[in-house]
């Protein structure tokens, strides 16, 4: 195999602050509350489970992020009036994160900006490419989660949705 100039590592951190910046000057230009990407991440995943109690560890679970962040970010979330924190019946100490009506219009608002966005993000892109794509990215999280289990650190990623 040919070595490569470009290091996949570099290349998904640049694409990944190109999509960030692209959704926030598209939110911005369609008047809708200011959103960080995190945040508009954990009110998509908020909105859709409000079938389920969804806790504080759910949300570091599922986003692959540490306590004190999680914290931090609910936090301002809940001053900004997008989600409340609430007591559940079996147990008093535990608080379960839900959407407030704010927050859900926010998320219904956004639902169709991201629609249009990743349709033209795929525009000239075949769905053979797209398949290789997506079983390239499984790949290189399986890569990452036995290169992170054999430097002992598994504890910390035992969640198969885990991305560092």
């Amino acid at each position: 195999m040919k070595r490569r100039e470009e290091k996949i590592g570099f290349e998904i951190r640049r694409l990944d602050h190109m999509l960030g910046r692209n959704m926030q000057a598209h939110v911005r230009a369609a008047g809708i509350d200011e959103v960080t990407l995190m945040h508009g991440w954990i009110i998509r995943y908020l909105y859709t489970n409000q079938d389920k109690d969804v806790f504080q560890k759910d949300i570091e679970q599922y986003f692959s992020i540490g306590r004190s962040t999680v914290t931090n970010i609910i936090q301002l979330m809940e001053r900004k009036g997008y989600i409340a924190r609430e007591s559940v019946e079996h147990d008093a100490r535990l608080k379960k994160v839900v959407l407030t009506e704010k927050g859900i219009r926010n998320q219904e608002m956004l639902e169709d900006l991201v629609e249009s966005l990743d349709t033209r993000l795929v525009d000239g892109i075949t769905e053979e490419e797209l398949s290789v794509f997506y079983s390239v990215i499984e790949k290189l999280k399986r890569n990452l989660t036995k290169q992170i289990c054999s430097d002992g650190r598994k504890e910390e990623f035992d969640d198969p949705n885990f991305i560092e």
